[in-house]
């Protein structure tokens, strides 16, 4: 049985939730990524259908990675110990960043999706921001594994650990 508190952040330490919509989130933003980079090869029949599916899963991905976008934003980002002020508020700052550019995304996908006349300067205009913001994002999840990546060669912390499995108070995790 899961500890409650285990399922909200504490010091040091992402939660239960935390560690589900993270997740979920690298999982959701991935394939959508892949599904949308796919799109532009396409042609047809076939690029309809990969444009339906994108938009299908983003609509169907739409609540739970706004809830992300919430709770993150609500709750505190736990300090890997021993990690300097300047860092953990760079890491904080790139956390944040990958959040406003996933909002970009998750207000341009539904405008073109289901509001904006196809071939108008406005669906033009949302096109440009979703293409862009996607592309951000990847660069900046790739940042993202590659810092996880350094913490995990060069570095004796808990950086990893605890993105899998919250911490327990007093444990060497």
């Amino acid at each position: 049985m899961c500890n409650p508190s285990s399922l909200h952040d504490q010091d040091g330490s992402f939660g239960w939730i935390s560690i589900a919509l993270h997740w979920f989130t690298a999982i959701a933003i991935t394939l959508l990524w892949f599904i949308g980079q796919s799109i532009a090869a396409l042609s047809g029949i076939e690029l309809d259908a990969r444009r339906s599916l994108h938009v299908t899963l983003g609509l169907v991905f739409w609540l739970p990675l706004v809830a992300r976008i919430v709770w993150r934003v609500r709750s505190r980002q736990p300090r890997v110990r021993g990690q300097s002020e300047i860092i953990h508020r760079l890491a904080k700052t790139a956390h944040y960043l990958m959040l406003v550019i996933l909002s970009f995304l998750l207000l341009s996908g539904p405008l073109m999706a289901l509001i904006l006349p196809t071939g108008s300067p406005s669906m033009e205009v949302a096109f440009a921001i979703h293409s862009n913001a996607a592309k951000a994002i990847a660069l900046l999840v790739v940042l993202h594994v590659l810092a996880a990546l350094k913490h995990l060669m060069f570095h004796d912390d808990e950086t990893i650990a605890r993105i899998f499995v919250p911490r327990n108070k007093g444990s060497d995790l």
